[in-house]
């Protein structure tokens, strides 16, 4: 089972272009034998450009839900892998 948890948009303005891109980062609550983390930063044309996953954290949806709410609420995008990794350590 795969659930979106919540999204980030982030507005970039193109240097030599005088256009803006949006790109959105979705964070995912992955549902198997326990419960694990997705992030995926994707552009406007819905193209994955970067993915972190990490699978089979915790029997707990109470802690995946609080590991969630922090990487949303500090916007932590899927290339801060050490980051990702020292949240679920901490919390599981």
């Amino acid at each position: 089972m795969k659930k979106l948890y919540g999204t980030i948009m982030i507005h970039k303005q193109i240097m030599d272009k005088e256009r803006r891109i949006q790109e959105n980062i979705n964070y995912y609550k992955l549902k198997n034998k326990k419960y694990g983390i997705e992030i995926v930063k994707e552009n406007e044309e819905k193209e994955k450009l970067e993915i972190a996953n990490v699978s089979n954290v915790t029997d707990s949806e109470e802690a995946i839900n609080h590991i969630l709410s922090l990487l949303v609420a500090k916007q932590i995008m899927p290339n801060d892998a050490d980051v990702i990794d020292d949240l679920v350590k901490q919390y599981v």
